[in-house]
């Protein structure tokens, strides 16, 4: 059992939800985040089923750039201690080529993907750096590595997004806190199947044949589970994982080897 605090972004489903849902089992107090309260409220009840010390649900929009500013803020007051782990996963996708990208789409993207998190660090960085210890993890995608057409703010906010990981290792290390990114393939998740019925549907195709043509990129031929990255969550959270810092760690069944 642990006494960490951890704040975990995008909570309310997929891979946030997974990984919140890990931590509740390490016993830690979680606090969850994401656009809507009532969205959160199925993860904080298998948070404390699952064995979380305490659980909170903390609404913020990740768009709004003053949300981000007073997140740390609000999860702190809401549970009484500053999270020492924050994990972020919230994210959203802009498709589109480059030539029929909007301005507006790119902006929302960066702010959502990529400036949130460099606010939120802003904030939660000066308690880890008074407790001698922390952990920042960011989830970035396999698209942080590589570049797919028609997802220019997408793939360029992922790159970015472990950029400024990068960055905050190189700042933190030495201090007890770490910075990584996990970059995952193909999890299954509701976005991941929203975007397959999508395909599937301007293609004539059905939705299982769509998830056997993203497949074809990712060896192990199934996709990634969302406990399967909550677990390495967890471990790079761990006083074993100390050492680990400033990495973009795929877990994408082998269709990376950087």
């Amino acid at each position: 059992m642990s006494d960490r605090t951890v704040l975990v972004t995008g909570a309310s489903r997929g891979i946030g939800r997974g990984i919140a849902l890990a931590f509740a089992g390490e016993g830690d107090t979680v606090v969850l985040s994401a656009r809507t309260a009532s969205g959160l409220e199925e993860t904080a009840a298998a948070a404390w089923e699952r064995g979380a010390s305490a659980v909170a649900a903390v609404s913020a929009d990740l768009s709004d750039p003053d949300d981000c500013e007073k997140l740390i803020g609000r999860a702190t007051e809401a549970v009484g201690s500053s999270p020492l782990v924050v994990v972020h996963c919230a994210g959203i996708t802009e498709n589109a080529a480059v030539d029929q990208m909007s301005l507006d789409g790119w902006n929302r993207a960066f702010q959502v993907n990529v400036t949130s998190a460099l606010q939120i660090a802003g904030k939660a960085i000066p308690a880890m750096k008074e407790a001698g210890w922390g952990r920042f993890i960011a989830i970035g995608s396999l698209y942080s590595r590589m570049g797919v057409s028609h997802t220019a703010a997408y793939t360029s906010s992922k790159h970015a997004l472990l950029g400024l990981i990068r960055v905050l290792s190189a700042e933190l290390v030495g201090k007890g806190v770490t910075a990584n990114a996990i970059l995952p393939g193909f999890v299954d998740t509701e976005m991941v199947r929203s975007e397959a019925a999508a395909a599937a549907e301007a293609r004539d195709l059905t939705v299982d044949e769509v998830i056997k043509k993203f497949l074809r990129i990712q060896p192990l031929g199934r996709m990634v589970t969302t406990e399967e990255v909550g677990a390495l969550a967890v471990y790079l959270a761990s006083d074993a994982g100390a050492p680990i810092t400033g990495q973009g760690i795929n877990i994408d069944g082998g269709a990376m080897q950087p």
